[in-house]
């Protein structure tokens, strides 16, 4: 199989299982790979995400454990240099220097197995992680979920906690919600879960606040008030970060058992990111069906394919040498869809942007 097929079917078998699939003040050691730096002036990296560790009847949301221990063998093998999601923001919007081969390792939901299996893991290594909690179950007592008590345990090792609001119910504006509702709803929501997180571990009292959006989905509006509350974002739209990635709606490379093979796993903390300046529209509700993506670059790119969730190959136009217009040739069906587009790179690895859709359903 050529390289250009695989990962035309890597995007068909993983772009589908995305559709349906604080900080700490404790010092840590969080890079132990060579300390040189190369050149890496995009300053590219990769953020992983997980969600439970070793859960086998969940394989949708699950990684095996002998998945995860392959991963972070390949990952300590290969000399990457592990990082807090929050250390590498704080690169990122300083434009201070990445090494090349940084990853960043995030898990949602605070789930019980993170504790149980994925922390010692990561604890051994020396490594930090960084867990988004919907504090309502943690509070409420659930089995399934951490404890306070845990995750301060955690934070003694370099783990770190961050926002993934209080009821994990969906952010985005219902259509019978009127935009006052609406605005009260998110900032309760997220304020909620900040303030248990503060009073609980203390976490993110400096000038940092993370948030996770719930499944992952978030739109124009909702990113502009999460803005305007002072946080950076994460999504799950798949692609590798850089110094001119969206701090509203930083790309995530999704794990669990189905498609956490170590051959994707390779693709995906290689990958680099695309250099990708500006692009419109951001937000990710469908206004035009199918939608068109526009992508602006600093310099004139070859090479760039993109394909839709189904891995089937998109319409490619260069509108100017350094603008790219993406766009499926059907309408796309709801409720998600996603635009990936990869580049190989001149060393054998792919640079990597995807752009998340969210289709509704036509009301009468």
């Amino acid at each position: 199989m050529t390289s250009h097929k695989f990962i035309q079917t890597f995007f068909s078998i993983a772009c589908v299982s995305l559709l349906f699939a604080g900080l700490s003040h404790t010092a840590w050691a969080e890079d132990k790979a060579p300390a040189t730096l190369n050149a890496n002036p995009e300053g590219s990296a990769v953020i992983l995400l997980y969600h439970r560790f070793g859960e086998d009847k969940l394989p949708s949301t699950s990684i095996r454990l002998e998945q995860f221990d392959a991963q972070l063998d390949y990952l300590a093998d290969n000399h990457f240099h592990v990082w807090s999601l929050s250390k590498l923001v704080a690169a990122l919007k300083n434009h201070t220097p990445i090494p090349e081969k940084t990853v960043v390792l995030t898990v949602d939901d605070a789930w019980k197995s993170v504790y149980t299996a994925a922390y010692p893991r990561m604890k051994a290594r020396g490594w930090p992680m960084t867990i988004f909690v919907n504090t309502g179950p943690v509070d409420k007592g659930y089995k399934s979920n951490m404890t306070w008590d845990q995750m301060r345990e955690m934070q003694q090792h370099g783990m770190e906690f961050a926002n993934h609001t209080k009821t994990h119910d969906f952010l985005i504006q219902t259509g019978n919600e009127g935009l006052t509702a609406w605005h009260k709803r998110v900032e309760d929501d997220i304020n909620a879960a900040q303030a248990r997180l503060k009073e609980e571990l203390g976490a993110n009292t400096n000038d940092m606040k993370l948030l996770s959006y719930p499944y992952g989905e978030f739109s124009e509006g909702l990113a502009q008030q999460v803005k305007q509350m002072g946080y950076i974002a994460v999504a799950q739209n798949s692609g590798a970060v850089g110094y001119d990635s969206n701090m509203l709606a930083l790309m995530r490379f999704p794990m669990s058992e189905t498609y956490g093979d170590i051959k994707s796993f390779k693709v995906k903390v290689n990958s680099q990111v695309l250099p990708v300046k500006h692009y419109e529209p951001f937000d990710p509700e469908v206004k035009q069906n199918p939608p068109r993506l526009t992508l602006h670059f600093a310099t004139p790119q070859k090479g760039i394919q993109c394909f839709n969730h189904k891995g089937e190959p998109l319409q490619l136009r260069w509108e100017t040498p350094l603008t790219l217009i993406v766009q499926d040739k059907e309408k796309l069906s709801p409720p998600r869809d996603r635009y990936a587009c990869t580049q190989p790179t001149a060393d054998g690895k792919w640079r990597w942007f995807s752009h998340s859709w969210i289709i509704q359903e036509k009301r009468d």
